[in-house]
């Protein structure tokens, strides 16, 4: 799990830092020839729960395919309620090209400033768009 997790961040962060996983799955954030953790901004925090996150679906997604039979998934659905919202635009396009990479379905609920980058980067890959129009409080409208 640890090397899929550092796999996906560093497609989305390079420069020297990896992630470290404990067996209670505590992640600690490092950046090399240097002692010690480093607090994570906000997109890099974001950027680590998507590689852990990214990281368990890729695993079994890859077990789907397993000779062993004790080991097999099912495919899973990746869902995102604004995930890009945090990124710079090369982090973005980082972010597009793995998406499709990991999971077989991807389904986010983005705004439309992100979602102009998305559907830039995504292009073909996106099988159907959808728009929420909200009407009141109480009730929205799916597009």
């Amino acid at each position: 799990l640890e090397k899929a997790i550092n796999d996906i961040f560093k497609t989305i962060y390079n420069g020297g830092l990896s992630l470290e996983i404990d067996e209670k799955y505590h992640i600690s954030v490092y950046v090399e020839d240097y002692e010690g953790g480093v607090e994570a901004s906000t997109a890099q925090s974001i950027s680590v729960i998507f590689a852990f996150i990214a990281g368990i679906i890729k695993l079994a997604r890859e077990n789907q395919t397993s000779q062993d039979q004790t080991l097999v998934s099912e495919p899973y659905p990746l869902m995102m309620d604004a995930p890009l919202s945090a990124f710079d635009k090369r982090r973005i396009k980082a972010i597009c090209n793995t998406l499709p990479q990991i999971a077989e379905q991807v389904i986010i609920f983005i705004k439309d400033t992100d979602g102009d980058l998305a559907n830039q980067y995504l292009g073909a890959r996106v099988g159907k768009h959808h728009r929420l129009e909200k009407i009141d409080e109480f009730e929205t409208k799916l597009i």
